[in-house]
């Protein structure tokens, strides 16, 4: 009996548990995560921007910085999830691949506001029409994703 409980011992202490298998993908590189950690900061400071600037899509820049995250650090990685504002916006999309309604109302808002504005006060067409047309992609994209 004694042989049976040390195997068992033995066995369950070969299996990793499963507890300890991160979600994320870290990259092995200590200058790859550094660069992921960089990427992840610039991408919640163009977020940050598109809050205050219409046509900066707020919540692609999100995304992006949380997948930055998820391969430069756990701890960056846990704290945007944990975040009051932006965390629900990230669960959706790690769950279902979705962005909510709610904030794609609000980036065909702002972004539409965005794009009158410019055709409005920007006299170079050059600049103004493949802004609107990146803009209009973005939007595309977004409301594709149910």
């Amino acid at each position: 009996m004694e042989k049976i409980d040390q195997s068992d011992v033995i066995v369950s202490q070969e299996q990793p548990p499963s507890s300890a298998r991160s979600a994320t993908k870290l990259a092995r590189s200590a200058w790859a995560r550094w660069i992921f950690i960089g990427l992840a900061w610039l991408c919640i400071a163009l977020a940050i921007l598109g809050v205050f600037i219409p046509g900066l899509p707020t919540v692609d820049f999100i995304i992006l910085a949380v997948f930055f995250a998820a391969r430069g650090s756990e701890k960056l990685h846990q704290w945007f999830q944990n975040q009051r504002y932006i965390g629900p916006i990230i669960q959706e999309w790690q769950q279902n691949r979705r962005i909510p309604q709610k904030a794609k109302y609000i980036s065909t808002v702002s972004m539409s506001l965005a794009a009158g504005l410019m055709i409005w006060t920007i006299p170079h067409p050059w600049f103004v029409y493949p802004a609107i047309l990146c803009m209009a992609g973005v939007l595309g994209w977004m409301w594709l994703k149910k």
